[in-house]
C-alpha cells in the first residue's frame, strides 16, 4: 500500500514509513486491532518505538492511513469509468474497488468494530475521517455528473451523497460474506445495479425528488456532505 505522504520525504524514510504501515495493517489482520500495540508494529517492521512514533503518533493514525489510500483508490478509479449510465458506472466501480480492496480484507474486518464507532480516532464516522468521507463523496459527484443520464446539478449532489452511503453498506456486506468466492456480494451488487436502473427515471416525479432530498438531509452530513449543499 503506497501513501501519498511518502513523496514529501527521502526515499529511505518513504520507505521505513512504508513498511511501518505495511506491517501495522498485517498486524491487525493476524493479531487483532484491540490486540496489536505500537511496540509490537515496531518490532515487527525492525524499528526503534521512537521512530515509529515519529512517524505515527498512534495506531489510530495507521488506520486513517489506511483511509486515505482507500480515497486514492476511489478517486482513481473514477477517473477511468467508462461514460455509461449512473448504474452501470457505479456497478463497475464497486466490482473494481472491491478488487482493489481484497487485500486488506482480513485487515478491515479486524478493523470493523473501531471503523464503526463514532468515539474512536478510527472510526469511519468520526471528526478524524471527515477528510476521506468529503473526498469519496466528491468523487461520487463525478461518478453521476460524467454519466449519460446525470439529472440536474441538485439531484445530482442528492445522488452522489446515496451512492457512497450505498458503497459505504455493500462495503460492509462484503466484509462479512463468507460464501464461496463472495458470491452473494456478485449477486447484491448485481441486483443493486438492476434497482438503481429501474428507478433512476423515477427522479423525474417530483415526489419521489422530494423523498431522496429529505433523506439526504438526514444522513449527508454523517457522509461527507455540506450543511450547505444539503439544503439546496
Amino acid at each position: 500500500m503506497q501513501s501519498s505522504e511518502t513523496t514529501k520525504l527521502s526515499r529511505k524514510a518513504a520507505l521505513t514509513r512504508q513498511r511501518i504501515i505495511d506491517t501495522a495493517l498485517q498486524l491487525f489482520a493476524t493479531k487483532g486491532y484491540d490486540q496489536t500495540t505500537m511496540r509490537d508494529i515496531a518490532a515487527e517492521a525492525g524499528c526503534s518505538l521512537g521512530l515509529t512514533y515519529r512517524y505515527f503518533a498512534s495506531k489510530e493514525d495507521l488506520v486513517l492511513e489506511l483511509y486515505r489510500w482507500l480515497a486514492v483508490q476511489l478517486e482513481a478509479l473514477v477517473d477511468v469509468l467508462p461514460a455509461t449510465s449512473i448504474a452501470d458506472r457505479f456497478h463497475h466501480l464497486m466490482r473494481e474497488l472491491l478488487v482493489a480492496m481484497a487485500p486488506h480484507r482480513l485487515t478491515l474486518v479486524a478493523l470493523s468494530g473501531a471503523a464503526l464507532n463514532p468515539l474512536s480516532r478510527a472510526g469511519v464516522f468520526g471528526a478524524e475521517g471527515a477528510e476521506v468521507r468529503r473526498r469519496a463523496r466528491a468523487a461520487y459527484l463525478v461518478v453521476v455528473a460524467k454519466a449519460k443520464d446525470a439529472p440536474r446539478a441538485s439531484q445530482g449532489d442528492d445522488l452522489a451523497t446515496m451512492l457512497y452511503g450505498l458503497q459505504l453498506a455493500l462495503v460492509l456486506f462484503w466484509l462479512q460474506d463468507l460464501s464461496s468466492e463472495t458470491l452473494k456480494t456478485t449477486e447484491l451488487l448485481q441486483l443493486v445495479n438492476e434497482l438503481l436502473g429501474r428507478t433512476r427515471p423515477l427522479l423525474r416525479l417530483p415526489w419521489v425528488a422530494q423523498t431522496v432530498t429529505r433523506l439526504v438531509q438526514i444522513v449527508g452530513p454523517l457522509l461527507g456532505q455540506s450543511e450547505t449543499a444539503s439544503t439546496n
